[in-house]
């Protein structure tokens, strides 16, 4: 496993830094959905409202994806919170990338620390491996493998053995999360012979206009999870140029998604987490 560093509980500090202005009139409140009926039982409102404050809301559904994009969910700005968070340093020495040796993340405060470190190597491992870039480097490359898989991962990848690629996901991930990511169709990673871990390589971009995430309050919930929103900020003005000038901005708008931690025997594991950008 990685070495994790924790700070004190502190403010939540925007992402961009000193770029960003905190949003203190508040945003547009955003979530995506499957399902308008979901959107208008989290947010205790109904499905003939959520059509009113979104006159475009059919334009919003991608049938790629199956879901509504970007849905505004209260006509009135959202107070952004200002709970406190923990900075997580994660670090795995062994990894040859010096960029993908760490990561640091913020974290609810309020989580206990085999949380915070859950949910920090879920940033960590999504950031690096299944979000920005998906697959683990260096690789050996296959000729003939099925789907999107490249190669099998050699000595300066995260993991090289399968087993303790396992051992790590079981250690941060819930089961069903875990069950859902190795039976993707394309699969990121699968299994090869002599307990190698075959791998896909890939990347992606991001939101230029991503401008830093909080947190709610983690919850407990009935079943047993804490339950929370990652509330990500960014810039949606026609006016917003990205991030070469001189000139501060300030978020106007907030999308949430959920992140969700489920108890086992051994602690807290992650089983629902989006990257913000």
């Amino acid at each position: 496993m990685p070495d994790y560093t924790f700070s004190a509980p502190h403010k939540p500090l925007l992402q961009q830094g000193e770029k960003v202005v905190w949003p203190t009139e508040g945003v547009t409140l955003r979530y995506s959905a499957d399902s308008l009926e979901e959107v208008a039982e989290i947010f205790h409102t109904t499905v003939e409202n959520i059509k009113e404050l979104n006159p475009d809301w059919q334009d919003n559904y991608s049938r790629n994806g199956g879901r509504y994009w970007d849905l505004k969910v209260q006509a009135e700005p959202y107070t952004v919170p200002e709970n406190n968070v923990v900075t997580v340093t994660v670090n795995a020495p062994w990894v040859e990338g010096h960029y993908d040796r760490t990561e640091v993340s913020d974290v609810p405060a309020s989580l206990d620390k085999q949380a915070r470190a859950a949910l920090a190597s879920a940033y960590y491992f999504q950031y690096h491996w299944f979000g920005m870039h998906a697959g683990f480097m260096p690789f050996e490359s296959v000729e003939g493998l099925p789907g999107w898989l490249q190669g099998y991962a050699t000595d300066g990848a995260f993991y090289t053995k399968f087993s303790e690629f396992s051992s790590f996901l079981h250690t941060v991930y819930s089961d069903a999360w875990i069950d859902d990511m190795l039976n993707m169709d394309p699969a990121p990673f699968a299994e090869g012979e002599s307990d190698t871990i075959l791998t896909i390589d890939g990347d992606r971009g991001s939101n230029i206009a991503y401008c830093g995430h909080v947190f709610t309050e983690p919850e407990l919930q009935p079943d047993g999870s804490l339950t929370f929103y990652q509330v990500v900020l960014t810039c949606e003005s026609e006016d917003f140029a990205g991030w070469a000038g001189e000139e501060t901005i300030v978020p106007d708008t907030a999308t949430v998604t959920t992140v969700r931690l489920v108890p086992t025997e051994n602690g807290w594991r992650v089983d629902a987490l989006e990257l913000p950008n």
